[in-house]
């Protein structure tokens, strides 16, 4: 164990498991359905590959994590097990807490795309797509400075799978968003409604057939934490 309090209270051996740095960012993740690492890393884009296996390997260590072995052997996967999935209403909890709390706590360094899109990717409600393909291209303006985040994304949304492009994907564009990522983020989080953000300094351009589902698909009509869970079940 990487540190400990030394105190029999269960708050101090919790803490000394959960409660290390970026540890509840990658219970997020495998609660969210993140099942390799790259998916994992993914959803935490500025930790350290070499932190995240160590990470992984505490977890598994305090029976937190399962490392399986994929079929015919060929790497492993990752599963909370009964004791990682009972930390579920945990770590919803703190989420639930500093979305009535720590709004203010948001600064321009937070306004990370590669998290905000990974979160747009597993948002969408794939029953509600057209047949085919459709792609949305979101050009973002106010992203952090970090090597990681980039200001051009395409979603390319279909009934079986939605994938995140950082490079064009040479698929005719369906809708264009543009505009501030922290609006976007405002919206993602329920500060604010899409209808708020689209008349402020969003812009949304293609089809009015098309547009007018972008944020049904997206679920930007819902709130995290009230309409949605804020980590939700894989």
């Amino acid at each position: 164990m990487a540190s400990k309090y030394n105190q029999f209270c269960p708050i101090a051996k919790g803490a000394e498991i959960v409660a290390t740095r970026w540890t509840p960012l990658v219970l997020r993740e495998l609660m969210c359905g993140g099942r390799t690492f790259n998916d994992i890393h993914r959803g935490v884009p500025l930790m350290s590959r070499a932190l995240l296996v160590e990470r992984l390997r505490q977890l598994e260590e305090d029976g937190v994590v399962e490392r399986r072995e994929r079929y015919g052997g060929k790497g492993h996967d990752y599963r909370l097990t009964g004791a990682g999935e009972a930390l579920r209403p945990v770590i919803e909890t703190i989420g639930q807490w500093a979305l009535a709390y720590g709004h203010d706590r948001i600064e321009n360094g937070d306004h990370d795309s590669v998290v905000l899109m990974w979160g747009l990717h597993r948002r969408v409600d794939r029953s509600l797509l057209p047949p085919g393909r459709t792609v949305l291209r979101f050009e973002l303006s106010g992203v952090a400075r970090s090597s990681r985040s980039v200001k051009l994304y395409w979603l390319l949304l279909t009934r079986a799978e939605v994938d995140v492009c950082t490079k064009d994907p040479g698929f005719p564009v369906d809708v264009t968003i543009s505009g501030p990522i922290a609006s976007l983020i405002e919206v993602y989080l329920g500060y604010v409604t899409w209808a708020q953000a689209t008349r402020k300094d969003l812009r949304v351009r293609g089809h009015q057939t098309v547009t007018s589902k972008v944020e049904r698909w997206l679920r930007l009509d819902l709130v995290v934490g009230r309409d949605l869970p804020i980590v939700p079940a894989a």
